[in-house]
């Protein structure tokens, strides 16, 4: 079990296979194996293989926690929105804890989708699934007698100025918050898990854009961008850490070589600081790329400067949910295997934003990336040369 084990976490999802199937042979009554299987075709995109053997696993040990994270992801990859988030919920008080916000004599509990309840929500995700499972406020705020929000500080203006009826704090990563003995909390939940009460089927998918930038930054990014040549063209070709894919998810930059030779003026959406790599291609005399100077203390900034934009090239990371979120088109590098947020095929968009904001650039099985930024490139071309 170990050594499949190790192998799944060294990304090599075919020996792992095997190695779990060894196992599942000599002790077919142990739900982990047919659990780890399933958590490795989720690996490899396999949601129907997935759903297989986590439903093996939980009929062997119904509360598996391996086996409805799996399941989970192969149901919300499938559009099954229900059934998965059913399964998500098997995250809390696991992967994912809350923090208290009364006593413990008088610990509130998870809402329960109850009306009339002053309920904490606790932002703890990454900005891209901040943003979009956000859009599920503005129905909550409807439902609730009050909703407050507990985010990170570089959050809290974002909130204030899109969902007015909430109550925003940020103090999500203060160890201590002196806000809750101001409100006689009823229930708290993750921003995660209200897709459960809002999203259970395609229909209830609203598919409009919901956040607005700041417009005075806007104005400032605006004015800050004017100096440059026509189109601006905002690119970010990093996304993830090492257990949310990063392996499939970033790429160097200079494979974005097709895109940069297009007319314009490219400028570097990247969270993390990739200076060196800049520096580098800024080097060769060709397409020069801008950094900006961002406030990465406050979101509203990185908001701003996309909402200025032309076009926008991204691989799978919280601008494309920014850009989503405001209605604006990202053009998007999908790899093969993506996350479920992506697998889901909806129109080529995705589903949590307006049609034609998302345009999903997908890796054929197979494909290196250079053919599916080559035919990135050219899609964008006759739009770039009108532009330029």
């Amino acid at each position: 079990m170990h050594y499949a084990a190790t192998l799944h976490d060294l990304n090599q999802w075919d020996d792992a296979i095997k190695a779990f199937t060894v196992v599942h042979a000599m002790i077919p009554q142990d739900p982990m194996p047919p659990a780890n299987m399933a958590a490795t075709c989720t690996q490899q995109g396999r949601w129907r293989d997935a759903l297989t053997w986590a439903e093996k696993s939980l009929k062997l040990d119904p509360e598996n926690y391996i086996a409805h994270i799996s399941a989970s992801y192969a149901c919300l990859a499938l559009g099954r929105w229900e059934e998965g988030w059913k399964h998500a919920e098997y995250m809390y008080g696991h992967h994912l804890v809350i923090r208290v916000y009364n006593d413990k004599e008088h610990e509130e509990p998870d809402w329960d989708g109850s009306p009339g309840k002053t309920v904490v929500v606790q932002c703890d995700q990454g900005v891209g699934d901040i943003l979009m499972y956000g859009q599920c406020l503005t129905e909550m705020v409807k439902d609730c007698k009050e909703v407050i929000i507990e985010c990170a500080d570089r959050l809290v203006s974002l909130m204030k100025r899109n969902f007015p009826g909430v109550t925003v704090y940020g103090t999500l990563k203060e160890a201590g918050q002196g806000w809750s003995k101001d409100h006689q909390i009823d229930a708290h939940i993750h921003i995660s898990a209200l897709p459960k009460f809002y999203r259970k089927t395609e229909a209830e998918f609203t598919r409009v854009a919901y956040i607005k930038p700041d417009q005075k930054r806007v104005d400032y990014w605006k004015a800050w961008l004017s100096t440059l040549p026509k189109p601006w063209i905002g690119v970010s070709w990093q996304g993830g850490i090492q257990n949310t894919q990063k392996h499939l998810r970033t790429l160097k930059l200079e494979q974005l070589a097709p895109v940069l030779e297009l007319p314009g003026s490219f400028i570097d959406l990247s969270y993390k600081d990739n200076s060196r790599e800049v520096e580098a291609w800024n080097a060769r005399g060709g397409s020069q790329i801008t950094r900006p100077k961002l406030d990465k203390d406050n979101y509203d900034d990185t908001l701003a400067l996309v909402a200025a934009l032309d076009e926008v090239v991204t691989v799978t990371t919280a601008v494309v949910h920014a850009c989503g979120a405001m209605g604006r088109t990202a053009r998007v590098l999908v790899p093969e295997v993506p996350m479920w947020r992506y697998a889901y095929r909806c129109d080529e968009g995705m589903i949590w934003y307006p049609r034609g904001s998302i345009e999903m650039h997908r890796q054929t099985p197979g494909e290196d990336w250079g053919m599916t930024i080559k035919r990135l490139a050219k899609d964008m071309k006759p739009r770039i040369l009108l532009a330029a």
